[in-house]
């Protein structure tokens, strides 16, 4: 028995052919294209601290999710050298997030060296926690639990000897001039505790004086507020970032030297960031 096909059935089936290969490129394409499947490689070079390395071909990365002691602060050698052990000069996997490149030019990455999350196992080991700058937040979950884990057995920053609390000054930016345009000076507060934190009550003050009293934020684990000194309205950015103004004069911090100071409703001092130039530690002025 014969059968017959006709011919616009058989063109029917083609253009069917078509239209799907056409859909399972487009979805590759759009997975492919999604910061989070985002993917480079490279080799290390330098390891600068717990967080930042340079890369062979010159590319300066600093590690999404996480912040590390600065220089001066308790375990900052031991968080470089566990770095050192991990990544110098090896083949690395970079793995990206929604932005890819901070405001100094540093590529903001996850990196993987046989598999293994560096970033993941700083936090693991107590050498390191949770930091969350919206909108790159990819892994936080993951993070979260892993500072947990290690504030339970009291690892590194979390022992004693670590001092940390539950709020963190990560930075201070004094005035400063960008091509003649004025940059409002700010601080940076963490969150580096497990648990949501209202900061109705809590005082962020500077050595000449001034200080700022938080109103009823709920700021999550992880994430931080950004107090900007001179006017404006206290609101939620687009990409997720809660700011608050002191609304005072904008010469808070001293450009050359100074320390913040962040107290707790009753009067306790929570933590204290002291700056002369780039020099930071968290020991107040002499």
């Amino acid at each position: 028995m014969k059968i017959y096909i006709s011919i616009p059935f058989i063109t029917f089936i083609k253009h069917s052919q078509h239209i799907i290969k056409t859909f399972i490129l487009l979805c590759l394409l759009f997975i492919f294209s999604d910061p989070a499947f985002s993917q480079e490689t490279g080799r290390v070079k330098k390891v600068y601290d717990g967080d930042t390395v340079l890369l062979s071909d010159g590319r300066k990365i600093r590690y999404l999710g996480i912040n590390t002691p600065e220089w001066q602060e308790p375990f900052y050698l031991k968080a470089k050298r566990l770095n050192e052990s991990l990544v110098m000069g090896k083949d690395v996997r970079l793995e990206f997030d929604e932005e890819r490149v901070d405001k100094y030019g540093r590529l903001l990455a996850y990196l993987y060296v046989e598999g293994q999350m560096v970033n993941a196992k700083l936090i693991e080991d107590g050498l390191a926690h949770a930091f969350f700058i919206p909108p790159n937040r990819k892994h936080h979950a993951l993070l979260l639990k892993l500072q947990a884990d290690a504030m339970e057995r009291k690892l590194g920053i979390w022992s004693k000897r670590g001092k940390m609390s539950v709020l963190k000054i990560t930075s201070v930016s004094p005035p400063r001039s960008d091509e003649g345009e004025l940059i409002q000076p700010y601080s940076r507060i963490a969150n580096i505790s497990n648990v949501k934190v209202n900061l109705a009550g809590y005082t962020l003050s500077s050595e000449a004086g001034p200080s700022y009293k938080f109103p009823a934020i709920e700021l999550e684990p992880g994430y931080t507020v950004l107090v900007v000194s001179g006017k404006g309205i206290n609101n939620l950015n687009s990409k997720g970032q809660i700011i608050v103004y002191w609304n005072d004069q904008p010469a808070i911090w001293d450009e050359e030297e100074d320390t913040a100071y962040i107290t707790a409703p009753d009067g306790t001092l929570i933590d204290l960031y002291h700056y002369k130039g780039r020099r930071v530690s968290r020991k107040p002025k002499q």
